[in-house]
């Protein structure tokens, strides 16, 4: 008799559901696909696998933040074995589900919600091969000993329809939402999204360099659907940004990882804590000048615009509120562990100064959370918000010369994040922008409203933006040079007011951060090669353009 392996640890999945402690080490097969309980947590398990979850390592591959790991990336020394991303291991359980669901008898409704959860996890593996190395071997069904298991790189436009395709699929089985202990599963929110997000990746310019304006319409078309369903059913932009992390499951929430403290966790903030308020793991996440400089101040218009009040003896002055959202400052309060009063030193000599940049990152941070449970992290990956749905959108929008669907999108997003609208209810953005300025407006929101969450690497990439703004500069930081003794002000420091008296007691020194090397993402970067452990053991497979002499073509 054939049994299903379950590993009997399988007690909490965080990103679908809280499972029955049963022993599931050795199910028969027939009573799986016949099950509903068991076939959830099959699909518990795909989920926790297949998910994405926090990544403090993503803000090091762009301007976000200091370079502590991956720098290969950013210093253009890649080899052709360096990024290995080959999802078909994942691929194959999912496909296992597919294929012998249909054999069981549960009913229609439940097996196509199931379903539906599936085809939203295969099309996220296959998306996360395809956006690094354009098209990959679409495998459909489990393959088996007696199959042909060389299979060909699919073309990259046959890739997206099949991913499409199964994203079309996982909305048509699923909910809007989910209740009781379900909340958390995919829905067809998510699948929307998801497919929003696809189609826009696959009308930029790394996919899309001739600019097909076809592709633009069909990712508008996509985007357009999922911000007006999507409201339709409840979803909307949170009201609080700085606290969107820890009130979870809200509106804005379209895809979760979900976490519990102490069966699944992650460190994402200890990680991002300094030393002294963290446990285990410190130094990631540590903000650049350059992201700092970001900020609008809060009438919207730049710090470089003269008219913007910005006060350099000051900068923390009068910014967007997404600025103290997300970065910890020399001086500022920061009640990190529950400590009544605690400000964040980060002049050097200071016990807590940040290591590198004289900054930290307060995206995500709970300062209620001990060091412990810094480490032992259980506050939700929100991969997808209702922001990015309405971004996406007016991307595609300011693409097509829409620039009026694109200007109130920015304006929502704004009047969110506390930005004043000003006497001509612009929120300081430019008026009259072409479709070129909007773009540029666009890919600047996404930078700030999507600060540490992993997505300005890929922004950059898909927009083929490392060139024009980051390739031959380096990133930099700020060491704030305190001018008295370090005792001395120590003991007056509660009497000081640093918004007017900063410069009388620190010289901010700039610092560079990429020591040796200045930033050189390849041109060839766009599509990565396949590893070579994979070219050997699979002879049908070409290596990309660009890399080795490859012979296979990203672009058709």
């Amino acid at each position: 008799m054939k049994y299903i392996l379950f590993l009997s640890s399988l007690i909490l999945l965080a990103s679908c559901d809280v499972l029955d402690k049963t022993d599931l080490s050795a199910i028969p097969e027939d009573k799986v696909w016949s099950d509903v309980s068991y076939a959830t947590a099959y699909v518990n398990k795909l989920c926790r696998d297949n998910l994405p979850g926090w990544d403090y390592d993503a803000s090091c591959l762009s301007d976000e933040a200091a370079p502590r790991s991956k720098t290969e990336v950013m210093y253009g020394q890649l080899t052709s074995s360096s990024i290995d991303t080959w999802n078909y291991t994942n691929i194959r359980n999912i496909n296992i589900f597919l294929e012998s669901i249909e054999s069981g008898g549960i009913d229609e409704e439940t097996k196509n919600q199931l379903k539906g959860q599936v085809y939203f996890l295969r099309a996220w593996q296959y998306f996360g091969m395809v956006r690094q190395y354009g098209g990959v071997p679409i495998i459909e069904k489990p393959q088996s000993l007696s199959d042909d298991i060389y299979v060909a790189r699919n073309k990259t436009s046959e890739c997206i329809d099949f991913i499409v395709g199964d994203l079309d699929k996982a909305a048509a089985g699923l909910p809007w939402h989910w209740s009781n202990k379900d909340v958390g599963r995919i829905t067809k929110a998510a699948a929307l999204a998801m497919k929003g997000r696809i189609l826009l990746y696959y009308a930029s310019p790394q996919f899309n360099p001739e600019k097909d304006m076809s592709r633009w319409e069909k990712a508008y078309e996509a985007n357009k659907v999922a911000k007006d369903e999507l409201a339709k059913n409840g979803y909307a932009l949170y009201a609080d940004y700085e606290n969107f992390w820890f009130n979870e499951m809200n509106e804005e929430v379209v895809l979760a990882y979900r976490y519990q403290e102490p069966d699944v966790t992650h460190n994402w903030e200890a990680a991002t804590r300094p030393l002294d308020d963290s446990q285990n793991i410190t130094g990631f996440n540590q903000p650049t000048l350059e992201m700092v400089e970001s900020y609008p101040m809060i009438n919207g218009k730049p710090i470089t615009d003269a008219g913007s009040g910005y006060n350099p003896d000051a900068y923390w002055e009068n910014r967007d509120p997404r600025f103290k959202a997300s970065i910890a400052y020399n001086g500022c309060l920061w009640e990190l562990s529950g400590k009544t009063g605690r400000k964040q030193w980060t002049f050097v000599g200071a016990e807590n100064a940040a290591g590198s940049t004289g900054f930290y990152c307060r995206r995500a941070v709970n300062v209620s959370n001990t060091p412990y449970f810094a480490d032992k992290g259980s506050t939700d990956w929100a991969e997808i918000r209702y922001a990015e749905v309405l971004l996406n959108y007016a991307e595609c929008a300011a693409e097509l010369g829409k620039t009026m669907e694109a200007y109130d999108v920015l304006k929502q997003i704004r009047s969110r994040a506390g930005i004043l609208p000003g006497d001509n209810s612009m929120y300081g953005l430019e008026e009259n922008m072409n479709s070129s300025r909007m773009i540029d407006a666009i890919m600047l929101e996404r930078k700030i409203e999507f600060a540490f969450e992993g997505k300005r690497y890929w922004d950059l990439r898909r927009r083929r933006l490392f060139a024009d703004e980051l390739n031959g500069t380096k990133r930099h930081g700020v060491y704030p040079i305190l001018k008295m003794n370090k005792e001395e002000f120590l003991a007056i420091e509660s009497t000081v007011d640093l918004n007017k008296d900063y410069t009388t007691f620190f010289r901010d020194s700039i610092v560079e951060l990429d020591k040796v090397f200045t930033i050189d993402f390849k041109d060839n970067y766009y599509f990565y090669a396949l590893p070579l452990k994979h070219l050997e053991t699979n002879s049908k497979l070409e290596q990309t353009q660009g890399w080795d002499n490859g012979t296979f073509n990203p672009y058709e």
